[in-house]
């Protein structure tokens, strides 16, 4: 794993902590940190890591290649996905680059391995759903406990797997302020889920994350 952490970089360094994997996740550049927080509040994420590794391979022609993603993650149904972050579509349409990403997805699918390019300028297209994100952050320490969990799923399961979110705050506490702070805290833990690609209001839907076996695979050479 690569961390590159100084005061003489000459772009943004950046580290948060993320509950969802229960460590510090180090960013570089401004991209990476709203990416972070996006699959950190991403229910459809199971787990993720940036600077997860590096491949190598050699190339038809004898050459000797590599190559570090900046990240990569397991997804609820089970596949896993590494990806690449830029700041524009167009740095994927340079030659040099488009030629070894292109390589680099045949290497990775030997292995089962997705690679996915993450254009930047894109995650800033929809302010209204990094505001949901931002607000469910906020609430990343807000204390509860398996007997809460329970209650949560019992109700999802009483709704055939598909609960409000209303009726989810209502029975974790009587305080609504409260009880919407502790389903928050749920989601970043994946202990319920519900998107955040749509207003959150007491009609957002709720379900049990699914959890798959596939664990991130992270590789040296």
């Amino acid at each position: 794993m690569r961390i590159n952490m100084t005061y003489t970089n000459g772009f943004i360094t950046s580290a948060d902590f993320s509950p969802k994997i229960g460590q510090d996740v180090f960013g570089e550049g401004p991209f990476e940190g709203i990416y972070r927080s996006r699959l950190t509040a991403d229910c459809d994420t199971v787990e993720f890591q940036f600077q997860i590794g590096e491949i190598s391979w050699t190339t038809k022609d004898g050459g000797e290649r590599s190559y570090t993603p900046d990240g990569g993650r397991i997804t609820s149904d089970g596949r896993e996905i590494w990806f690449e972050i830029k700041a524009h579509e167009s740095y994927f349409q340079l030659p040099e680059t488009a030629d070894l990403l292109a390589q680099a997805e045949l290497v990775l699918a030997e292995h089962g391995i997705e690679l996915e390019t993450v254009d930047g300028s894109k995650l800033l297209e929809d302010p209204e759903r990094m505001r949901r994100v931002t607000e469910v952050l906020r609430f990343r320490n807000v204390p509860y406990d398996d007997a809460d969990v329970a209650k949560a799923h019992a109700l999802i399961l009483q709704h055939d797997g598909r609960a409000p979110l209303g009726r989810i705050t209502s029975i974790l506490s009587n305080n609504r302020l409260r009880g919407a702070a502790m389903a928050n805290a749920m989601l970043l833990r994946r202990d319920i889920g519900f998107h955040l690609d749509a207003a959150i209001t007491p009609d957002t839907t709720v379900h049990i994350p699914l959890r798959p076996t596939r664990r991130l695979t992270r590789t040296d050479g």
